[in-house]
């Protein structure tokens, strides 16, 4: 029977190697949708192959030193020289253009040094290694790095940076390190809270520099920060633990969220995490529960894997010339090769070892906790069984809506709730009331898509009902309203939450607006029935019925024109009785 370690490693093999037509002989790694490099794949595809050859099978290892030498050769040349074109980093969706190129040396420098360490180790020749040592003891990271601390990109060369110290090729001194890494403290760090507040207050970017800085302190930091770094890792990993849902997903919030590189790097931060507090952290409960959350996140990454194509950047399976899900900055052979590269990561600090059990405990998917956050994040996140939800007091504009940002119902399950998008336009819903003026099909105006006044969740007490009670300003001709949504994770056996929502005193009809993924790149689509009171929906053998206390007047689908980070969406409306200014629904899920 595979093991944890085992199934990992199978994962980062099929999914390295997924892009091993698009490897040129330079070394150089092509985008399969683009043609060209892009940002700072070559670096991290090089650093995959140098842990397969350490890790993986003997008779495997000198095609993987071979690429592991090429690629970093590579990278490292164009790391080393700031005035060698930038790599493509933006992309136009619809005309395939390339829009950007921006200086992404930053995120080169990990796996570079990364890699240098494992070569001797992997029976490179000394020469080689040699040279290349002298090669990034003479990159000036001030030509080549275009951002310092506190900027999340700063993190990344900093923790290459601590590595070129630790190796002796660095022009820092210890007390340099001391102060570059004081700055993320000064400015942008709560430690108590555990989160780095970049700009929008992405979950995504949190965990990226606090993993970045974490693998700082794993490796030997013992410098003036040091106190710091080890109150981060902890306050850091009970809020990831809270912000990982029952699925293996983060909690979405502003961008990036979508990214397999969020789930590959939640195992990464888990796994070093549980290796710290089994050590030096001396707290065993913390240690069981990171590696608990780092098999959830392997689980999640490895359905990342498209049956014949490179490994997926996002969480669908789709085309990668379709780009459903993806930023604009987003490629395959780069973000891709982050996600696998992290999952290396994970590899490398014992993912999977001796003390992991090879089996989840029975109640590996149960917990029973919520999490509150107040100014200036305004999040909510509960976990009950196999369920968790998520609810966004304060969206980013563009990227999120009011309300239920993320409903899911456990591992290998694809039938998930979030934010859709509109594929023309910036129309964007969740899960929720919208109004019309009058009976049958009106127009709509969507609730969870207008702009509200922040507004801190609360859990009313005693039934652990979690509460968003907002305002919404007057906007053109729309109106001022108050909207204010509870939601109830159920107690009774079933697998779901309860929703009571309002827009107190309008003088209107309710809609329920439902947005599902329909199509995620795999075989199955989903399938919408009309209930008396809802809808079931049918994907695989996973089914979900949303029912709606009082039944419903009318249903309509609309099975495209939609996306999110799962894929294609559809979108059921449903046309409630009125006039009403409260619907009361259950959206519950089975096998």
């Amino acid at each position: 029977m595979a093991t944890q370690r085992d199934t990992a490693l199978d994962i980062l093999t099929t999914g390295v190697d997924s892009f091993r037509d698009h490897l040129q002989e330079s070394g150089e790694l092509h985008d399969p949708c683009f043609g060209e490099p892009t940002q700072y794949g070559t670096a991290y595809h090089a650093y995959g192959n140098a842990v397969l050859a350490l890790l993986g099978p003997p008779e495997e290892r000198p095609d993987r030193l071979d690429r592991a030498v090429r690629g970093i050769t590579v990278a490292l040349a164009h790391t080393g020289n700031p005035e060698l074109a930038n790599f493509a980093s933006g992309f136009d969706r619809i005309t395939g253009s390339v829009t950007d190129r921006v200086n992404h040396r930053d995120f080169t420098w990990p796996p570079i040094l990364k890699t240098l360490r494992i070569l001797p180790r992997i029976g490179a020749d000394a020469d080689t290694v040699r040279a290349l040592r002298d090669q990034v003891s003479a990159v000036d990271l001030e030509k080549s790095f275009k951002f310092r601390p506190p900027c999340n990109w700063a993190a990344v060369w900093l923790r290459g940076e601590w590595i070129r110290y630790r190796e002796g090729l660095s022009g820092h001194t210890r007390e340099d390190i001391d102060r570059l890494i004081a700055v993320f403290f000064e400015e942008l760090i709560d430690l108590d809270l555990g989160f780095y507040a970049e700009p929008g207050l992405p979950n995504s970017y949190d965990l990226f520099t606090r993993l970045h800085l974490a693998g700082i302190l794993a490796d030997g930091y013992d410098g003036a920060q040091r106190p710091a770094l080890v109150r981060l890792l902890e306050t850091g990993l009970l809020r990831s633990l809270d912000m990982q849902l029952s699925d293996g997903s983060m909690a979405s919030a502003h961008r990036s969220t979508g990214q397999s590189w969020t789930v590959g790097q939640q195992a990464a931060f888990f796994t070093l995490a549980a290796g710290w507090f089994a050590g030096d952290g001396g707290n065993q409960d913390l240690a069981h529960a990171a590696r608990t959350a780092a098999v959830r996140a392997v689980r999640f990454l490895g359905q990342r894997q498209r049956p014949d194509g490179p490994f997926s950047p996002v969480d669908n399976l789709l085309p990668p010339a379709l780009r459903v899900g993806y930023e604009f900055y987003t490629a395959d052979a780069h973000y891709s090769s982050l996600a696998l590269a992290f999952l290396a990561d994970a590899l490398m600090d014992g993912y999977g070892g001796a003390e992991w059990p090879e089996e989840p405990a029975p109640a590996f998917d149960a917990r029973d906790t919520v999490r509150i956050e107040g100014a200036p994040i305004f999040r909510a996140v509960a976990h009950r069984g196999a369920v968790s939800v998520h609810l966004d007091g304060d969206p980013a504009e563009s990227y999120d809506a009011f309300g239920i940002a993320d409903l899911v119902f456990g591992p290998g399950r694809s039938l998930g709730f979030g934010v859709a998008r509109a594929t023309v336009g910036d129309g964007r819903a969740a899960i929720g009331l919208a109004l019309r003026p009058g009976p049958g099909r009106q127009p709509l105006e969507v609730l969870s898509a207008r702009r509200h006044t922040p507004c801190v969740p609360t859990v009313a007490e005693p039934h652990g009902v979690l509460v968003l009670d907002s305002t919404i300003p007057a906007t053109g001709s729309l109106p001022a309203r108050r909207h204010r949504m509870s939601v109830h994770l159920l107690t009774d056996g079933r697998n779901g939450i309860e929703v009571e929502e309002s827009a107190p005193g309008a003088d209107a009809h309710p809609t329920l607006l439902i947005p599902y993924p329909l199509d995620t790149g795999a075989p199955d689509h989903t399938a919408v029935e009309r209930l008396p009171d809802g809808v079931r929906l049918r994907l695989a053998d996973e089914t979900v019925e949303i029912r709606v206390n009082g039944g419903i007047a009318g249903l309509a689908v609309v099975p495209a024109g939609w996306e999110g980070r799962r894929g294609l969406y559809g979108l059921a409306r449903l046309d409630l009785p009125g006039p009403a200014d409260t619907v009361r629904y259950r959206i519950t899920a089975t096998a």
